[in-house]
């Protein structure tokens, strides 16, 4: 069968058969999502996760969340060989909708800070199914930005020593950020990926790809969000919030490392919405890499980054940052 013929066929088995589908959501993986509505009226969400995604891992941090009671998807059928999932529907409410519709910024905030700090207080880490956010994989993230951006974006390219220097001052850097304190991080916790449900809790979508890593990595992507500009008050006061809830991270050198850990996600932001475009033709993710090289900049002046900031003068053009790339090459 191909593709739509499985999918046919999995909400045969489950009783969807019948049910009217509209897209919702096709993200920055393969993965897309459908709303369903069957004949009363009830609606349920499908995952459709083609490989090389892998839903059960979705379903396995689903299920350690929930534990941890926060607030996910309840599972409602699943076809791991083919990579569907039903899931509860929370409805439309995420907070980036609510933002746009004039809902309180700070409070917004504070229930998803207050809900990462629960996640963080009750997660059980014993499970060997959590892989970790370690030194490699935080090193392969930084190079995204030479091999895609540096690639397809620079005119001609960097060069070889041009990477080498830049893996080179990253280094020292990712291993100052694997000394901090560890717990599960979801890797894009931000106000797309969260949720007013119809319960009126803080609902958390988007998951699978969580690791035990920095506690305050999540914290750095929410109050320095790619896609939303958060302003400086709301970013201070959000991390007294995180650290009131969370006194036993509330350290000195931890406090420090909260620029480093926001400039290691950026740097591979630019790298990835650039491999979106040229590996899987999404173009429109090259428009927000111009807010994203503002973000890094923000941080520039700092000592512990002189080395970045001498590299990206050298090798980065301001204007290539301040323009959205022109990438010719997208699928």
């Amino acid at each position: 069968m191909n593709r739509e013929e499985s999918l046919l066929s999995f909400l045969q088995q489950v009783g969807w058969q019948k049910a009217k589908r509209a897209l919702l959501a096709a993200d920055a993986s393969f993965r897309s999502y459908e709303r369903l509505t069957n004949e009363t009226g009830q609606t349920a969400v499908l995952m459709n996760a083609p490989p090389p995604e892998n839903p059960g891992q979705f379903i396995f941090i689903d299920r350690l969340l929930e534990q941890a009671g926060i607030r996910v998807p309840r599972i409602l059928a699943s076809d791991l060989s083919n990579g569907f999932v039903l899931l509860e529907d929370f409805g439309d409410d995420t907070f980036a909708r609510l933002l746009d519709r004039g809902t309180s910024v700070r409070d917004l905030y504070a229930r998803a800070v207050d809900t990462l700090a629960q996640m963080q207080k009750k997660i059980d880490l014993s499970n060997d199914g959590i892989p970790a956010y370690d030194f490699d994989k935080m090193m392969f993230e930084v190079s995204l930005l030479p091999d895609w951006f540096g690639k397809y974006a620079v005119p001609g390219g960097l060069s070889e020593q041009s990477r080498n220097e830049f893996m080179a001052l990253w280094e020292p850097l990712i291993r100052q950020i694997q000394t901090l304190p560890k717990t599960l991080v979801l890797l894009d916790f931000h106000i797309d990926n969260l949720m007013i449900t119809p319960d009126e809790v803080c609902g958390v979508l988007d998951f699978q790809d969580g690791r035990i890593g920095p506690a305050v990595y999540d914290l750095m992507s929410l109050v320095e969000d790619e896609r939303r500009d958060v302003s400086e008050e709301i970013r201070r006061e959000m991390i007294e919030r995180y650290f009131d809830a969370r006194p036993e991270v509330n350290q000195p050198f931890v406090r420090k490392a909260l620029d480093l850990v926001a400039m290691q996600r950026h740097t591979k932001v630019v790298g990835i919405f650039v491999r979106l475009c040229v590996r899987d033709g999404k173009d429109r993710y090259l428009k927000m890499i111009p807010f994203v090289w503002s973000l890094i900049e923000r941080h520039l002046n700092q000592p512990e980054f002189e080395a970045y900031r001498n590299w990206i003068d050298k090798n980065i053009p301001d204007k290539l940052r301040h323009i959205i790339p022109q990438v010719k090459k997208c699928v």
